[in-house]
């Protein structure tokens, strides 16, 4: 089963938009942050996002590339940076130069080879954590923090008009601290569950749960993908507000997914739990 159109979802501090099914194409904008998380075909939505962030190699997350690269050419987009495993960093840009000299045409975008642990600023407030994702082939999740202000707490309680004279005498008044606002496993199987406390702390995550059905335990496992009974199995340690399901096998009708869903879901994650499925 092949979706026709993409989903919308708005959450608290931004809009996720996209499309994802296991073997088809995967694929999200968030505008406000101006990122595409995976590239699927090269769908035109995420054409003008400058920062691409591909979790794995695999076609169905990845093959829109080359289509990025030419499409931000022809509409005189300058610059665009992919980010992708370091371990498969090398090979793209090899394929990058193959597809220049095809094209006959210079492309204008940035490979960006991550690393286990790698931080990248993506703007004055935000940034970018790479995480490792246990998959089939070398994978990343990524996990997007927010710069906040907070007033320090030795200043709790006092007036307005004394925090705002202490500034003036340029006495800091607040202290920074990072957010986790977004955490996004692209492909990945249980271990990312066992293994990764930030992935249980951002307010919004993005998981992926191809396999939902009896029986589809052992594929899961096989395919190092994620079967909803492993998120159950953790269900007490999930504090995110949000938490969307990604990347269903296209075995599964829309309306199967929703009742799987509603059939397994442990009640701690009811209200929590959204499905990336076009309505």
């Amino acid at each position: 089963m092949i979706d026709k159109e993409y989903f919308t979802l708005q959450t608290e501090h931004f809009t996720i938009e996209g499309r994802s099914r296991a073997g088809h194409e995967t694929w999200f904008r968030i505008r406000e942050l101006g990122v595409a998380l995976d590239i699927g075909r090269g769908p035109d939505p995420v054409i003008s996002m400058p920062h691409v962030f591909v979790t794995h190699a695999h076609l169905d997350h990845a093959a829109g590339i080359p289509f990025y690269a030419g499409q931000r050419k022809l509409q005189r987009l300058a610059g665009g940076s992919v980010y992708i495993p370091a371990e498969a960093a090398d090979d793209y840009r090899a394929l990058m130069k193959l597809h220049e000299k095809l094209e006959g045409t210079p492309y204008d975008i940035e490979i960006v080879g991550v690393g286990e642990g790698d931080v990248l600023r993506l703007d004055r407030t935000h940034r970018v954590r790479a995480h490792r994702a246990t998959h089939r082939v070398a994978a990343r999740a990524y996990e997007f923090l927010e710069t906040r202000h907070h007033l320090k707490p030795e200043l709790a309680g006092r007036e307005g008009a004394e925090i705002a004279a202490l500034r003036q005498r340029g006495v800091e008044v607040t202290v920074d601290t990072e957010h986790p606002i977004l955490f996004y496993t692209g492909d990945t199987d249980r271990g990312i569950l066992e293994q990764n406390e930030a992935i249980y702390k951002a307010e919004v995550l993005m998981i992926e749960c191809s396999f939902l059905a009896d029986g589809h335990q052992e594929r899961a496992a096989r395919y190092r993908h994620i079967h909803f009974d492993d998120i159950a199995e953790f269900a007490d340690r999930f504090e995110n507000q949000l938490i969307l399901l990604t990347h269903f096998s296209r075995r599964y009708s829309h309306e199967e997914i929703r009742a799987e869903v509603r059939r397994r879901c442990p009640s701690v994650l009811r209200g929590r739990i959204e499905v990336a499925l076009p309505v």
